[in-house]
């Protein structure tokens, strides 16, 4: 049985502003990076455990886990019970992990 898939609005947000500079350098690959983008999130119906834990699991009370897209990371939970699966943030890889210190803490 598949998965759920749902999008939070954080996650739209920095798809969007992802989408947003790559656009500025190029239109074409931004337009075929969004598509690509919500082909891997659609992918996450079905067997979401695949990926591995996600940078940001030391930092958080649930599992997380991280789907690599190209130079981004799709983070998101899974929720078995329901059946659902949230994507909480698409990130630039060489961002830091959500809720980790930057170095002059």
């Amino acid at each position: 049985m598949k998965y759920a898939v749902i999008v939070t609005p954080e996650a739209e947000a920095t798809i969007a502003a992802a989408f947003d500079y790559i656009a500025e350098r190029s239109p074409l690959n931004a337009a075929r990076w969004l598509r690509d983008l919500y082909k891997q999130i659609d992918g996450l119906e079905e067997f979401p455990r695949r990926f591995g834990e996600a940078r940001e699991r030391p930092h958080v009370f649930e599992e997380i886990r991280q789907a690599i897209f190209k130079s981004h990371r799709i983070i998101f939970t899974i929720d078995d019970a329901s059946r659902v699966v949230h994507v909480l943030y698409v990130r630039h890889a060489k961002m830091r992990a959500v809720g980790e210190l930057d170095d002059s803490e």
